[in-house]
């Protein structure tokens, strides 16, 4: 089965968060940011300063994955292998959804070997393609292949970059709960505009914003949201499992913490996690999701990816 660009889309629930106020200010090489939100029927402020280097260079080379130019990548790959046989030709088929060729020899086992040769090419090279620009495959529980932003390593490779907003959330966060904490740092992340969508279908990933240009642009969606939320806890909170979870048409955040009996989890790896959405324009505490999701959650029908 082809793989398919998965579309993260959101229906917003009912119940809405205030917007937050960001105001920006430039001084000297940096950004500051300074947020005024509302967290349980209080005001709140963060701020913190990001240098104007890492906002330009925060995952310069990721793109938008547009399958015709990986083709086209895939095609140049295959050409200078087959050229290293003097005798063979190969021949490019007509075909939108994949690449398709043949082989022609008079030499029937350099024919076999080619094709074995280059069938194991296509897959590694494909591979470092996805990887390159920060995409990865997924197998869904309803058989459907996707290839998605590789939210795992995005997460983890914006840690540095993200220090001086999880510095200015640990300052805020002390001395109250590990769950308190949670629920203020969604709150924040839901609290960001949610971006709008509408050509998400034609978009191969480009919509997805990595979390300095997702704070820059002040908007993002679904799993943009999941990611900046994901590296703020990984610092706040190191010891602590993190998954992002692939439901139809949406993406939030699993938690290895513990849980009560109204939260909503879900099991990972024979663990139960803590579900987080963090989304918005939704105000959801955590443990809180969407009706319209439950009956996933509920019955196992999700993948996920460790973080």
């Amino acid at each position: 089965m082809r793989p398919v660009l998965l579309c993260l889309l959101l229906i917003a629930p009912l119940c809405i968060a205030a917007p937050l106020r960001l105001s920006l200010q430039s001084e000297a090489e940096q950004l500051q940011f300074h947020y005024r939100f509302d967290d349980s029927e209080r005001s709140e402020e963060l701020m913190f300063s990001i240098d104007n280097s890492s906002l330009n260079n925060h995952f310069r080379q990721f793109r938008a994955l547009k399958p015709a130019l990986m083709q086209q990548y895939l095609w140049r790959d295959l050409r200078e292998h087959v050229a290293k046989y003097p005798g063979v030709r190969l021949r490019r088929l007509a075909g939108k959804n994949a690449l398709r060729y043949e082989l022609e020899s008079r030499d029937n086992s350099t024919l076999l070997k080619l094709d074995t040769e280059l069938a194991q090419l296509l897959v590694e090279r494909r591979a470092y393609y996805l990887h390159q620009y920060y995409y990865t495959e997924l197998t869904l529980p309803w058989g459907t292949k996707v290839i998605i932003p590789d939210h795992q390593r995005l997460m983890q490779d914006s840690l540095t970059d993200l220090l001086p907003v999880a510095t200015a959330w640990h300052k805020k966060l002390v001395n109250i709960t590990t769950r308190q904490s949670l629920a203020m740092l969604t709150n924040w992340v839901q609290q960001i505009p949610y971006q709008d969508l509408t050509d998400r279908n034609n978009s191969a990933g480009a919509s997805f914003s990595p979390p300095l240009r997702l704070l820059q642009e002040n908007r993002g969606d679904c799993d943009s949201k999941a990611v900046l939320l994901a590296a703020v806890l990984r610092m706040l909170l190191p010891d602590v499992k993190l998954a992002i979870i692939y439901l139809p048409k949406h993406a939030m955040l699993a938690i290895q913490l513990p849980t009560a009996a109204e939260d909503m989890t879900v099991t990972i790896e024979n663990k139960p996690y803590l579900l987080v959405d963090a989304t918005g324009p939704a105000s959801l505490a955590p443990g809180q999701i969407s009706t319209q999701y439950r009956m996933y959650t509920e019955s196992g029908q999700f993948g996920y990816q460790l973080l």
